[in-house]
């Protein structure tokens, strides 16, 4: 037998389906559903049009605005995954047990694309960290064409850590509106439990060092060889990952602690929403603090005038 599913083809949260499958939860599976879908339309156009302005020649030049478009790409193909992709299956009642396999394959393609997006907010946070603790191997290591090296190691991997972890069964709860990462013979994955630990505890250790490095610069006179540019980015890198910590360590939180039965029923759905939010908030957080961004959406929708890349260079983005 499949596990998690009853004999009669009904999703169960329990691994040998023996806890009768879950029942009477359609109409509340097709709310979170029409909910996910409604969230995606309406965060997935604004990191799109980030995007866009990252990729612009005159920042894409920078190899922290690559790493950055590379990190807005994977809050893209995230937002998708957690409200589009989720949203279908929850409103077309879409689980493994009344659809076949293949739905815990595609289970695979949305842990590579969590696991891609968490190595590439570390590469981001070594970018900016190198750039004010050592200089130099930032630039042998990110300059030009380097930058697209960590493209490659980004993938591989989120792409080997899935495929290589022991043991593994995804697959998704409709009625929770989540996706169930657990393994065959138990609810914990330990690979999503050791991702999600030591991906905040890097951002928060390499962000750590990067501020005491750039305050005790700008205190000396070597305060005068930083661009305000390499700061402000930095510090809306920071930013991003003070928001992505919060929401793995939140989702880690709600999926590993045992609540009241009332609370538990919604802990999948709170956990699916805290993911979102760490990709859709990293558009508001571009939105606000970055003023190519800023420039660019009052241009499109304000008819304001045009800033030159050479006047945005001097306003440091």
């Amino acid at each position: 037998m499949v596990p998690y599913c009853t004999p009669n083809g009904s999703l169960s949260l329990d691994p040998k389906g023996e806890d009768g499958g879950i029942q009477g939860a359609e109409q509340f599976a097709k709310n979170i559903g029409l909910l996910y879908v409604l969230i995606g339309f309406l965060t997935i156009p604004l990191s799109c049009f980030v995007l866009f302005v990252f990729t612009r020649p005159h920042l894409f030049k920078h190899s922290c605005y690559k790493i950055m478009s590379l990190n807005t790409i994977m809050d893209i193909v995230n937002l998708t995954n957690g409200c589009l992709f989720t949203g279908v299956f929850s409103i077309q009642n879409i689980h493994h047990c009344n659809s076949g396999v293949w739905v815990n394959y595609f289970v695979h393609y949305i842990l590579v694309c969590w696991l891609s997006y968490c190595a590439a907010s570390m590469v981001l946070a070594l970018n900016r960290m190198l750039e004010f603790a050592n200089k130099h191997l930032s630039d042998f290591l990110f300059t030009g064409k380097r930058a697209y090296f960590w493209f490659f190691a980004v993938f591989t991997y989120g792409f080997t850590a899935t495929f290589f972890c022991p043991h593994k069964f995804y697959f998704y709860n409709t009625y929770g509106g989540h996706w169930a990462i657990f393994s065959d013979n138990d609810r914990t994955n330990m690979l999503l439990v050791i991702n999600n630990f030591f991906k905040p505890a890097f951002l928060a250790f390499a962000y750590a060092v990067m501020l005491f490095f750039m305050y005790r610069r700008l205190r000396t006179s070597e305060g005068a060889k930083i661009s305000s540019f390499q700061v402000k980015v930095s510090i809306q890198a920071l930013a991003t990952a003070i928001l992505a910590d919060c929401g793995s360590i939140g989702y880690v939180v709600i999926s590993s602690v045992s609540f009241a039965p009332a609370i538990a029923n919604y802990a999948g759905f709170i956990g699916e929403l805290l993911w979102i939010s760490l990709h859709a908030g990293t558009g508001v957080i571009y939105l606000t603090m970055n003023s190519a961004v800023k420039q660019r959406l009052k241009s499109t929708f304000c008819a304001a005038p045009q800033i030159s890349p050479s006047e945005i260079t001097n306003s440091e983005y």
